[in-house]
């Protein structure tokens, strides 16, 4: 974009986007294929009332999501070099809560994420420690996990072993008292009596 010099140690990432016909977003990155955003149909946000998704490609949020397990992912294969971990096969598996009444209906409200649930399934022989050792340390240097941490988003990030499917190790980020997930279902049951 300009010619300004940067230290060697800053990454600089650059990505352009068009709006195109509704709510349909396209983005660019030079010499890569474009992606698509949009939201899925029926996401009516009132005026004008054409303004809706057509359901043509991904959502922001789930490119967001996308993008946290996938640099998780690549930070997690660093680390595990780094430390002489040993593993196969790594799965991920990731569900965001978003309260989005600021962007609908309540306009003095800030959209925001409630909770992030992450899960991680590695084929590995490593002890727990081990695993927790990982974790933590592909946590302090993932740029992405990062951002949310940044942000205060509550978030549980759960290690399993995909051989057994046990749980190995969990860290709990901005969960204190009662988990965002249990009020929320609390309050959608009490909607539904």
């Amino acid at each position: 974009m300009s010619d300004e010099q940067f230290p060697a140690y800053i990454g600089i990432t650059d990505v352009t986007t068009q709006s195109h016909d509704q709510m349909l977003v396209e983005a660019f990155m030079e010499g890569q294929h474009s992606i698509m955003a949009d939201e899925p149909k029926g996401f009516d946000i009132g005026d004008p009332p054409d303004l809706i998704g057509q359901s043509r490609g991904w959502t922001p949020v789930h490119y967001q999501l996308a993008g946290l397990t996938m640099c998780t992912s690549i930070t997690i294969t660093v680390v595990a070099r780094d430390q002489g971990f040993a593993y196969s096969n790594l799965r991920t598996g990731i569900r965001s809560l978003i309260d989005i009444r600021g962007f609908f209906f309540d306009l003095h409200l800030q959209p925001k994420f409630e909770q992030v649930n992450f899960d991680l399934w590695l084929n590995t022989d490593e002890s727990d420690g081990r695993i927790k050792a990982l974790a933590d340390e592909s946590d302090r240097r993932c740029p992405q996990l990062g951002i949310f941490h940044l942000a205060k988003i509550p978030l549980r990030v759960r290690w399993y072993r995909e051989q057994t499917g046990a749980l190995a190790y969990e860290q709990r980020f901005f969960l204190d008292g009662e988990e965002p997930e249990a009020r929320l279902l609390r309050e959608g049951a009490a909607l539904e009596d």
